[in-house]
C-alpha cells in the first residue's frame, strides 16, 4: 500500500526539530562562560590605571589540582580547564624604579555572588606572556583566597615588561569579575606590598629567606613542609616530604659570616623516613629534642628522634633513635606531633613531670579518614615510648602495666580504658556532592528507516571537601596514575 505524506506536515515536523535545537544552542550558549573586554592593555605613569570585567563563568576550574599534592599551579587551555586570560604591559621610563623604591603594580580582582556564597575565584599573575597552562608553573605573584583577590607586581623594571593575569573560575556561580589594575609610585616609608622588604633598624628583627640547594632532596616542589628550632645550638631542621635537611644560621658559623649571608645545608636524612604517608617534624622547645614520623598509624613504625640535631653520637650512631616501642595509635591520617609542659595539680607540680622527661609532654594525635575518631598518644619519656602502659620487660612480665623488674619493652593500652574520640563533632559527609542537571530529546522518524533523535543535556555537580594524592600505597608500592590511596 503507498502512503501520502502532506508535506505541510513534513515542514512543520521540520520546524519543531529545527526550533528545539536552536533552543538547545541558546540553552548551551548561556553556560558558556566570556572573556574580559578588552583582553589587554597598557599600564603607565600618564595612564595608571586599568580596568576590565571578565564573565559571567558558569564552567568550574578546581586547580590546581591535588591541594598542591600533583599541581604546583593553575590549569589553563580551552577546553577542560577554562580560565580569563589578560595581556598587561607595563611601560616605565628609565629611573623610575630607582626614583619609587616602593613602587609596585597592583591588581585586584572582586565579585557579587549571586547568592549561593559559594563562589571562588583565584588570582595569578605570571611574568612574561602566557597562554596554556598544565599546572607545572606556580603564579609569579599569586593572591590569597578571598573576596577581593589582591596581588602586587614588586618590585618594577624600568622599560616595557609584559605580564600575563589569569583568573581561574575555581567555584563559579555565573559571575561576571571586575578587575582593577593600579600602577602605585609608593614613598620611601610605606611599601606597596605585605611581605616588601622592611626597613633595617638596629635590634630590631626581620625574616631572611634561605634556598635550599639547587636539585637536592631539600628542595622538592611538594610535600608538608615542617620547621623546627633548637634553643640550644641555634640550628634549625626542616622536613618536606621525606628527607630531613639541618640548616646553620651563617652568623653561628665557625667562623661567623653576617647574618645576610646563606645558611649552611646539610643533609641530616634518617635511614627509615625518606619515604612514608605523611611528614611530620617537630623540636622540643625545652629540651632542643627533634622528633620526626612519617606514619599516621602510630609512633611504632617510621619514626625517630635526636638530640644532636642529626650529628652522630655515642648514643645515637646514625644521629638518629629510628624506632619507638609503642602500641599503634589506631589513627590513618594526618597525624602531628607536639611538646608542652605538664599542666600544675591542685596548685602543685604535675607527679608526672620528671627529671628524665624535664618536665615536657609528648603527644602524638592523628585523625581516622574519612569519618571517625582522632586518637591521641602521651610520651612520659621526651618520645621514647608512647602509652605509658608495658606490655613486656627485660626481666619477668609486667604487672599493672609496670615492670617489676627490667625495663619495658613494649607497651600497650590497658584493659578496659575508655575510647576517647570525637565522632559526635565530625560531620558525616566529609564530601558533599550536589547534583543537578535536565536532559531534553526530540525524536522525529522520518519513515521506516530514517528518523532522527536530537538530545540536549546539561548537569551541574558541586563537591566540597578533601582531595588527597598521595604517590605511594600504605604497602608502599607506587600507585598508577590517577590512583589514590585512602
Amino acid at each position: 500500500m503507498q502512503k501520502k505524506q502532506d508535506s505541510n506536515s513534513g515542514i512543520f515536523n521540520l520546524r519543531i526539530v529545527t526550533a528545539i535545537a536552536l533552543c538547545s544552542l541558546g540553552v548551551s550558549i548561556g553556560w558558556f562562560s566570556f572573556a574580559g573586554t578588552p583582553s589587554n592593555g597598557t599600564i603607565s605613569p600618564s595612564n595608571p590605571v586599568l580596568t576590565y570585567d571578565p564573565g559571567p563563568f558558569n564552567v568550574p576550574n578546581q586547580s590546581p589540582l591535588g591541594l598542591g599534592q600533583l599541581d604546583v599551579g593553575p590549569r589553563c587551555d580551552n577546553t577542560s580547564f577554562p580560565c580569563d586570560s589578560y595581556a598587561l604591559t607595563v611601560n616605565l621610563p628609565a629611573g623610575y624604579a630607582a626614583a619609587h623604591p616602593n613602587a609596585g603594580i597592583k591588581v585586584t580582582v572582586f565579585w557579587t555572588d549571586t547568592g549561593s556564597r559559594q563562589s571562588e575565584y583565584d588570582l595569578y599573575v605570571f611574568n612574561g606572556v602566557v597562554d596554556t597552562l598544565d599546572g607545572t608553573r606556580p603564579g609569579d605573584h599569586a593572591s590569597g583566597s578571598a573576596n577581593p583577590e589582591i596581588t602586587t607586581i614588586n618590585p618594577v623594571v624600568d622599560g616595557t615588561n609584559q605580564y600575563t593575569i589569569k583568573i581561574v573560575p575555581y567555584t563559579p556561580t555565573h559571575e561576571t569579575v571586575h578587575a582593577k589594575i593600579e600602577l602605585l609610585p609608593g614613598d620611601n616609608n610605606v611599601t606597596t606590598q605585605f611581605g616588601a622588604a622592611d626597613p633595617t633598624s638596629p635590634g630590631v628583627p626581620r625574616y631572611h629567606i634561605f634556598e635550599a640547594p639547587a636539585g637536592s632532596t631539600a628542595n622538592a616542589s611538594q610535600g608538608e613542609f615542617n620547621i623546627g628550632f633548637d634553643p640550644k645550638t641555634g640550628r634549625i631542621m626542616a622536613m618536606n616530604n621525606g628527607p630531613i635537611w639541618r640548616l646553620t644560621p651563617p652568623e653561628i658559623l665557625t667562623p661567623a659570616k653576617p647574618e645576610c649571608c646563606e645558611a649552611l645545608w646539610e643533609d641530616k636524612s634518617t635511614n627509615t623516613l625518606n619515604i612514608g604517608l605523611d611528614p611530620i617534624l617537630w623540636t622540643d622547645q625545652k629540651t632542643g629534642r627533634t622528633i620526626a614520623s612519617n606514619s599516621t598509624a602510630g609512633a611504632n613504625a617510621v619514626y625517630a628522634y635526636t638530640d644532636s640535631d642529626g650529628d652522630p653520637s655515642a648514643t645515637q650512631p646514625t644521629g638518629w633513635t629510628e624506632f619507638s616501642p609503642s602500641s599503634p595509635n589506631f589513627s590513618d591520617d594526618h597525624e602531628t606531633i607536639g611538646s608542652g609542659a605538664y599542666p600544675p595539680v591542685a596548685g602543685m607540680p604535675n607527679p608526672l613531670a620528671t627529671v628524665a622527661n624535664q618536665g615536657e609532654a609528648v603527644y602524638y594525635c592523628g585523625q581516622t579518614f574519612p569519618v571517625g575518631s582522632a586518637e591521641c598518644q602521651r610520651s612520659d619519656d621526651l618520645g621514647i615510648h608512647y602509652g605509658g602502659y608495658a606490655t613486656g620487660c627485660t626481666v619477668g612480665a609486667p604487672v599493672g602495666g609496670a615492670c617489676a623488674a627490667g625495663t619495658p619493652t613494649a607497651y600497650g593500652v590497658p584493659p578496659g580504658s575508655p575510647s576517647i574520640n570525637n565522632n559526635s563533632l565530625v560531620a558525616n559527609a566529609i564530601n558533599p556532592v550536589h547534583y543537578q542537571g535536565i536532559r531534553v530529546g526530540a525524536l522525529y522518524k522520518f519513515n521506516s528507516d530514517w528518523d532522527a533523535l536530537l538530545v540536549q543535556s546539561y548537569q551541574d555537580m558541586d563537591s566540597q571537601g578533601v582531595f588527597y594524592v598521595t604517590p605511594k600505597s600504605s604497602a608502599r608500592e607506587t600507585l598508577p596514575d590517577l590512583g589514590v590511596n585512602l
